[in-house]
C-alpha cells in the first residue's frame, strides 16, 4: 500500500488522462477518400475567328504610261484645223486640240477646278461601274473650235483648256496577275465653247471626237497592264506565313493560313499599290513545333461582281470615291485564340492564403481551415480539398465545373457541391456544422481572375508582331485587346481561353520592277 503522498497525485494524473481519452475520442475525424478521377476528355476545339494578315504589293504602270504618251499611240496634237469636219446633219466644223503627257490621278479621287466641271464629271461618273477597282490617267488639253460663222477659242483669244480623264477597270485575276480594260474616257472642259449649228452642240461632238480618239489609243496601250503580275510578292508572303514563329521555346504562333483576297488599288505615281489579305486562323500553341501549313499558294479569292454602285457614285461631285467591293468583303482585324495553362500548384497556393484561418461557427462549434487545394479530377471538372481543425478534424471535398465570366473576366466554379462521400460523413458525424454556410464560404473564394494568362499572352505577342521575319520580309502589327473567352480544366492544368485582337501586316522588301 502506498503512502497517502504519493497515493493523491497518481489519482489526479490518472483521472486527467482520462478525461482527456474521452476528449479526444469524442472529436470526429471526417476523411473521405479523394473523389473518383472521371474519363478524360479533350479540350473544346477553338472557335477562332477568320483574321486578316495585310500585304501590300505594287506595280510599277510606268510600261503603260510609256506606251499612251506615244505620240504613235495617241496623238499629241490633234490638228483639224486646215480642212473642215463635216457633220452628217450638215454642219461643217473645225478644230485643233493639244495634250501634254498623260499621268496616273490618284486612285478613285479628282479635284475638280471648277463647279461646272465638277458637275460634267459628275455626270460622266453616272454611267462608270464600279463594281471592280479604277485607277486614272489624265492630261491637260487646249482646243479651239471653229465654224464657218463662230470661232471659240481663236484669234485673239488663248485656246480653251480642258482636261481629258480615262477610267480604267482593273482588277487582279485568280493567278494574280493584272486584267484591266477601259472604262470610259471623256474630256471635261474648264473654259466650255458654247457653239450651236443646225441644232448640233458642235463643242459636245469635238469632246466626243477628241473622247474616242484618246480611247483607242488607250486601248492600245492598255495590254502593258495586262501583262503585269504580283504573283512572286505574294508567294514571298504567303511561304513565309506558313511556318509557325516560336515565340518561347515551347511556344509557337501558328498562322492558319487558309485564302487570298485583295482590297482595291491605289496610285502614288507611276505606281499602283493594292493590298493583299491573307487570311487566316491563328493560334498559340505550347509544345513541340507544330508542322508547316499547306506548301501551294491557293488562286486569288475574287470577290463577285455587282453592279449596285451607281448610287453611292452619285452622291458626290468630286473627291474619294465609293469604296470598292472587294475592300467591303476583306476582313481587316487580327485574332488570336491562346490556350493558357494555370498550373494547380499556383491555384492552390492563392486559395489556401485566401482560406487559411477562417472559421466556421455554429451553435458554440466550430471548425478552423489550415489548407486549400485544387486539383483536375477528369471529365472538365475540378476538384478542392479542404483542411480542417477544431470541433472536427480532418479534410473534405469540393466538386464543380469552372465557368468563364466575360464581364468580371473571372473563373468561378459552377454548381460546387460536397462530393458525395464527404457529405454522407458530414451528416453523420458533424450534424452542428451548416453545410450551406461552409459550401458558400468556398464558391466565393473560389473564384480566379484571368490576368494572369491575358498578361502572358500580351507578353508573348507584343514583341511578335513587330519583328523582322526575314532579309525581305517584316511583321508589324498593334495588340489592342487580350480577354478571356472560355476555361476547360484537365488533369495537368486550367486552361484559360483568350482571344487577342488587333491588326498585323506585312511589308516585303521587294523591288518594285519585280511586278513586270
Amino acid at each position: 500500500m502506498f503512502p497517502k503522498s504519493i497515493h493523491h497525485p497518481l489519482v489526479a494524473v490518472s483521472l486527467l488522462l482520462s478525461l482527456a481519452s474521452c476528449t479526444a475520442l469524442s472529436t470526429p475525424i471526417i476523411r473521405p477518400p479523394a473523389p473518383k478521377l472521371l474519363p478524360a476528355i479533350p479540350n473544346p476545339p477553338s472557335s477562332a475567328q477568320e483574321s486578316s494578315i495585310s500585304i501590300p504589293v505594287h506595280v510599277d504602270l510606268s510600261p503603260f504610261l510609256a506606251a499612251a504618251n506615244d505620240d504613235g499611240v495617241i496623238p499629241k496634237k490633234f490638228d483639224h484645223w486646215g480642212s473642215v469636219t463635216k457633220h452628217p446633219k450638215g454642219a461643217e466644223y473645225k478644230y485643233y486640240a493639244e495634250r501634254d503627257a498623260f499621268t496616273m490621278a490618284a486612285s478613285g479621287t479628282y479635284q475638280a477646278s471648277d463647279t461646272q466641271s465638277g458637275m460634267a464629271l459628275h455626270e460622266w461618273w453616272k454611267g462608270v461601274e464600279l463594281s471592280s477597282s479604277h485607277l486614272f490617267v489624265s492630261s491637260p488639253l487646249r482646243y479651239k473650235i471653229g465654224t464657218p460663222s463662230l470661232h471659240c477659242g481663236d484669234g485673239s483669244e488663248w485656246p480653251r483648256r480642258a482636261i481629258v480623264q480615262g477610267s480604267i477597270a482593273t482588277e487582279l485575276t485568280s493567278t494574280y496577275g493584272l486584267s484591266a480594260s477601259i472604262a470610259r474616257v471623256a474630256v471635261s472642259p474648264s473654259d466650255p465653247c458654247h457653239i450651236r449649228v443646225a441644232d448640233l452642240d458642235v463643242a459636245q461632238e469635238v469632246r466626243q471626237r477628241l473622247a474616242d480618239l484618246v480611247r483607242g489609243g488607250l486601248n492600245r496601250a492598255v495590254p502593258r497592264i495586262n501583262a503585269l503580275t504580283v504573283r512572286p510578292q505574294v508567294e514571298t508572303a504567303w511561304n513565309m506565313l506558313r511556318n509557325p514563329i516560336q515565340l518561347e521555346p515551347d511556344a509557337w504562333l501558328q498562322f492558319n493560313i487558309d485564302k487570298v483576297r485583295h482590297s482595291g488599288f491605289s496610285v502614288v505615281g507611276p505606281v499602283v499599290d493594292d493590298t493583299i489579305h491573307v487570311t487566316a486562323n491563328p493560334v498559340i500553341v505550347f509544345g513541340q513545333e507544330p508542322p508547316a501549313g499547306v506548301a501551294t499558294l491557293p488562286p486569288l479569292d475574287t470577290p463577285p461582281t455587282s453592279s449596285g454602285f451607281h448610287g453611292a457614285a452619285d452622291t458626290q461631285l468630286y473627291g474619294t470615291l465609293p469604296t470598292t467591293l472587294a475592300n467591303r468583303l476583306t476582313p481587316t482585324r487580327f485574332h488570336v485564340v491562346t490556350d493558357i495553362p494555370l498550373d494547380y500548384a499556383a491555384l492552390s497556393k492563392a486559395l489556401a492564403n485566401r482560406l487559411n484561418g477562417k472559421r466556421i461557427v455554429k451553435k458554440g462549434y466550430f471548425i478552423l481551415i489550415t489548407n486549400a487545394a485544387i486539383f483536375g479530377n477528369g471529365g472538365n471538372q475540378v476538384v478542392i480539398r479542404i483542411d480542417f481543425s477544431g470541433d472536427a478534424v480532418g479534410h473534405v471535398y469540393f466538386v464543380g465545373k469552372p465557368e468563364m465570366s466575360y464581364l468580371t473576366q473571372t473563373v468561378s466554379l459552377s454548381g460546387l457541391r460536397y462530393d458525395i462521400e464527404t457529405e454522407a460523413l458530414l451528416q453523420k458525424m458533424v450534424t452542428w456544422l451548416d453545410l450551406s454556410t461552409f459550401r458558400d464560404l468556398i464558391a466565393s473564394e473560389s473564384v480566379f481572375g484571368v490576368t494572369a494568362a491575358t498578361d502572358r499572352v500580351r507578353g508573348l505577342l507584343a514583341t511578335t508582331l513587330n519583328r523582322t521575319l526575314s532579309s525581305s520580309v517584316s511583321m508589324h502589327g498593334t495588340l489592342e485587346s487580350v480577354q478571356g473567352i472560355g476555361v476547360f480544366a484537365d488533369g495537368n492544368a486550367l486552361h484559360i481561353r483568350t482571344m487577342s485582337d488587333g491588326t498585323l501586316g506585312l511589308t516585303l522588301a521587294i523591288n518594285r520592277d519585280s511586278s513586270h
